[in-house]
């Protein structure tokens, strides 16, 4: 009879190790799982090959690990544990099969750490960059409470809702991009190609040439002798605002701005409050308690501002308050969550009214992005219109008077 050499973590989460004797793994598995521990690894004694491995296929080939990878990652893991397949052979397979190359050395050097006694979330939390604090907590509450495959199915739930939400705004910024570039584009044209052609044609004019006209052709001019100034001005002032909000005081300043930004100020705050309440409910769900859960939380939610409410808030928790309370005393929530957290911590329900105030703005984020998608148009085409008739206007004038004076001459 084949020998397995096992490790397991007890409810505690102590690290057990032994050796069972078996016909298979799946009658191993049946044994540890009537003992109530949760396996991490399992190998026979001489091969330790494992005939449960499963082939899972992660999407992308980049080193750059993009939420759709670590969704699929999760889910295929979570498929794997829910089958009965220890974690430790879940990992491996998950490598093996990974076309993402950066991905699946992160996993196979997990995969390593979880083989020499790290529990999985410990493992996770050696590389922050690919595995965030919401990843992290997750695991470390699944883990506590026996319920890894859950935690880990809810999990990969939330990163698929996070690249929805992504695409849709990104989306809904493509098109007023488009237009922007055309507009530059058909602007440097005029300025290096087409007001030159008319300069040369006004100076042979012996006629005083409209304003709007002159106007047009002195800031021509001088953006063709101080093309370099004005572009190099242009794009200094851009990349140092964009080095300014990467970095630390700069994010908190714009962090603090984006929610009240004109037009896209409301589509940042919907996305803040239904991401900080989409991962509270899921971190309370998987075990977590409160305040750990709002801690995670505030780190997890991507934005400085928000995080420093949702800490103020864990922390009159920790002095006798609730959550409710909380979040009703700050202005960034609006009323309805409050009402829906004070249902929630009434009725015992708090996950599940979190999660439903979040599918109540991700409808009203999709609405609020077709409608600017919808508005956005219009204005765009009327400002290009505008500025197209202003450039005709200022060329064709003087023609137009020219024309109108040698009618006048002619009668």
């Amino acid at each position: 009879m084949p020998a397995y050499l096992y490790r397991a973590r007890d409810k505690s989460g102590k690290l057990l190790e032994g050796r069972i004797e078996a016909q298979n793994e799946q009658e191993v598995v049946a044994i540890l799982r009537r003992g109530g521990v949760f396996i991490t690894s399992l190998e026979e004694e001489k091969s330790a090959k494992s005939s449960l491995q499963r082939e899972i296929h992660l999407g992308g080939g980049s080193k750059k690990v993009e939420l759709q990878d670590l969704a699929v990652f999760a889910r295929g893991i979570s498929t794997l544990l829910e089958a009965g397949v220890p974690l430790l052979q879940a990992l491996r397979s998950m490598a093996d099969q990974s076309t993402n190359k950066y991905l699946a050395q992160v996993v196979g050097e997990v995969a390593q750490k979880v083989a020499r006694g790290y529990s999985f979330y410990q493992a996770l939390a050696d590389y922050p960059r690919v595995f965030n604090r919401v990843f992290v907590g997750m695991v470390q509450s699944g883990e506590g409470g026996g319920n890894l495959d859950w935690s880990l199915q809810r999990l990969a739930d939330y990163l698929e809702w996070e690249k929805d939400l992504r695409d849709k705004i990104q989306s809904a910024t493509y098109y007023p991009l488009i237009l922007i570039g055309a507009i530059i584009a058909v602007s440097l044209f005029m300025v290096y190609f087409v007001f030159p052609q008319f300069v040369l044609m006004f100076e042979g004019f012996q006629m005083e040439l409209p304003s709007l006209t002159k106007f047009m052709l002195g800031l021509m001019s001088f953006l063709g002798r101080n093309w370099l100034l004005v572009y190099g001005s242009l794009g200094g002032v851009i990349l140092a605002f964009f080095l300014y909000i990467n970095s630390e005081q700069g994010k908190k300043w714009w962090d603090r701005r984006q929610p009240y930004l004109p037009l896209f100020g409301k589509l940042f705050h919907q996305l803040l409050v239904s991401r900080f309440c989409w991962l509270l409910s899921g971190l309370l769900r998987s075990g977590m308690p409160m305040v750990q859960a709002l801690e995670v939380t505030a780190s997890s939610v991507g934005n400085y501002y928000l995080g420093d409410i949702i800490r103020e808030i864990a922390e009159d928790i920790r002095r006798g308050g609730n959550l409710s309370r909380g979040v009703a005393e700050h202005s960034f929530f609006p009323p309805l969550v409050a009402q829906m957290v004070a249902v929630g911590e009434e009725t015992g329900s708090l996950e599940l009214t979190l999660g439903k105030v979040t599918e109540l703005y991700d409808k009203e984020i999709k609405i609020f992005v077709d409608r600017i998608s919808t508005i956005i148009e219009p204005v765009l085409t009327v400002i290009i219109g505008g500025a197209v008739l202003l450039l005709a206007l200022s060329l064709f004038l003087p023609i137009f008077q020219m024309a109108s004076q040698g009618m006048s001459a002619g009668i």
